[in-house]
C-alpha cells in the first residue's frame, strides 16, 4: 500500500529534480548569520543556488547584523530561483511562506506541494513536518489527516533511522493501523530501533520474546531486553523473573551486561556487581527469529 501511495504522491507533484540538499552536513543557521549578504546577492544574480537560498532567507527572516530588512516578495523570488535548481532547503522555506501567508495568501495546496518536494529531496526536517501534517492534519490552513500519506512519510522517517518513527511503524504493523497486521514486519522494525540502542524499543521488543510473537518464547531474552530498557522496563523485568529459575535470571543479567559492553552504552543497574558479571566467554547472542 505504501509503495502505491509513493506513486500517487509523485504523480501529484511537478517533476522532481534530483534530490539536493545545498547545505548537507552544515549548520545552516550559522552559515546564514555569518554570510556576506552583498557578495551573496551578486552571486545569486549569477545563478549560484547556495547564494540564492541565503539571500532569500535573509529577506524572509531579516538579517539585522547586515541591515537587511524583511521583504517577503524578494524572499519568495530568490527562494523560487533556488527551488528551480532543486534546493531542498528553498522548498521548505516556500512551504513556510504559503503555510503562514507571508506576503501571499495562505495556500494549503502549495504548502503541501513544497513541503513534499523538500522531503523528496532529502531534507530531514521536512520529513518530520510532512509526516506530522498528515498524521494530525492542520485545520488552520485546511489540510486533513491522510492515513496513506502519513504511512508513506512515516516509512521514510523510519528508513532514515529516526527511532520514534521506527517504533511507530512497528506499532502500525503490529496493530494493523491502516495496513494489514504483519507481526514479522513489526518485529523487524522494532529490532532496528533495538540495534540503535533505543530504550523504549528494547522494552517493546521484550514483549515479543515474552509472549512468543514471531519468535519462540524466550524469557532470558525478554528479561535481557526489559533490563536494557532501564527504569521503564523494571516492572516487566520483575514480572518475567517470577517465571524464571535463578540460573536463567543470572544468564539474562549477563546478556544485558554483554550488550552494554558491546554497544558502549550503560544502564544505572549495571553499577551493582551483580550486573557486571564476567561475560568474556559468552558467545554473541542472536535476537533474530531464526535463532529461536
Amino acid at each position: 500500500m505504501i509503495k502505491v501511495v509513493l506513486i500517487a504522491i509523485l504523480l501529484a507533484l511537478s517533476p522532481l529534480a534530483q534530490a539536493e540538499r545545498v547545505f548537507e552536513g552544515e549548520k545552516v543557521v550559522e552559515v546564514f548569520h555569518s554570510q556576506d549578504f552583498e557578495a551573496n546577492l551578486a552571486n545569486a544574480e549569477e545563478g549560484d543556488v547556495r547564494a540564492q537560498y541565503l539571500v532569500g532567507a535573509a529577506y524572509l527572516y531579516g538579517l539585522e547584523e547586515q541591515e537587511v530588512e524583511v521583504d517577503h516578495e524578494k524572499a519568495r523570488y530568490w527562494l523560487e530561483e533556488a527551488a528551480a535548481q532543486g534546493a531542498a532547503e528553498a522548498y521548505s522555506e516556500l512551504a513556510r511562506i504559503y503555510r503562514n501567508g507571508l506576503g501571499v495568501e495562505k495556500d494549503a495546496s502549495k504548502y503541501e506541494q513544497y513541503l513534499a518536494e523538500a522531503g523528496e529531496r532529502g531534507l530531514p526536517s521536512a520529513w518530520l513536518d510532512i509526516m506530522n501534517l498528515y498524521r494530525y492534519g492542520d485545520p488552520e490552513i485546511g489540510v486533513e489527516k491522510d492515513e496513506e500519506k502519513y504511512l508513506y512519510w512515516l516509512e521514510n522517517n523510519a528508513e532514515a533511522g529516526y527511532p520514534s518513527s521506527i517504533r511507530n511503524l512497528a506499532i502500525t504493523y503490529r496493530q494493523g493501523l491502516g495496513v494489514e497486521v504483519d507481526l514479522e514486519k513489526s518485529f523487524a522494525w522494532i529490532m532496528r530501533a533495538v540495534e540503535l540502542d533505543d530504550l523504549t524499543a528494547q522494552r517493546m521488543a521484550g514483549e515479543y520474546f515474552e509472549k512468543g510473537m514471531v519468535v519462540d518464547g524466550n524469557l532470558v531474552k525478554a528479561y535481557m531486553l526489559y533490563d536494557l530498557a532501564g527504569t521503564s522496563g523494571i516492572e516487566k523485568r520483575e514480572r518475567v523473573a517470577k517465571q524464571m529459575t535463578d540460573e536463567q535470571v543470572e544468564e539474562a543479567i549477563a546478556r544485558s551486561w554483554q550488550w552494554q559492553l558491546e554497544h558502549n552504552s550503560y544502564r544505572p543497574s549495571s553499577n551493582g556487581n551483580r550486573y557486571r558479571p564476567d561475560v568474556s566467554d559468552l558467545e554473541p547472542l542472536s535476537l533474530t527469529p531464526e535463532s529461536d
